[in-house]
């Protein structure tokens, strides 16, 4: 005989591990490359939207603050002096979520800082006539005078803003 068990019946096999290459055929294996290729793809666009966004956010500030300046611009030539509230600036109209404080150490001299909702941390500060102190040294460079720049770093402005 040659040692399969009577009557033509066959042993019943052990079942067998799942083995690697098994799993991995080729059809198993394109699927998983494409699902990693879509999951890069996914990420590199919410990746790149946030960043799209961030500039977008940046920019409404950006210009706010450049809008600002003008009036403020304005009404120094009429009246000699900065205002230390947009309420005396009727033609700056603020986007949606935009938030600007405005501080004047003297009647010579004024800075503001924008805000955006989206952008809790994020904060861009202009100034005119003398710079915050608080500020990097290469903003308050003279040529830097009425452009405005942005920052996260909230906790130099922060402290500028309470010394006023």
């Amino acid at each position: 005989m040659t040692g399969s068990p009577a009557g033509g019946a066959s042993a019943p096999t052990p079942k067998q591990p799942l083995m690697l290459e098994s799993l991995l055929t080729r059809r198993n294996f394109a699927i998983a490359a494409a699902f990693v290729v879509l999951l890069i793809v996914v990420i590199a666009a919410v990746r790149y939207k946030s960043g799209s966004d961030r500039r977008r956010y940046e920019s409404l500030l950006t210009s706010s603050l450049d809008n600002i300046v003008t009036a403020q611009e304005g009404f120094y030539y009429d009246s000699t002096r900065y205002v230390a509230s947009l309420r005396a600036l009727p033609t700056v109209h603020l986007p949606p979520g935009v938030h600007v404080t405005l501080y004047t150490p003297d009647r010579r001299s004024w800075w503001g800082i924008a805000t955006h909702d989206r952008l809790p941390a994020h904060r861009c500060v202009v100034w005119v006539g003398r710079a915050p102190s608080s500020l990097p040294a290469e903003v308050r460079a003279p040529e830097n005078e009425t452009r405005p720049f942005c920052f996260d770093d909230k906790a130099s402005i922060a402290r500028q803003a309470r010394q006023s």
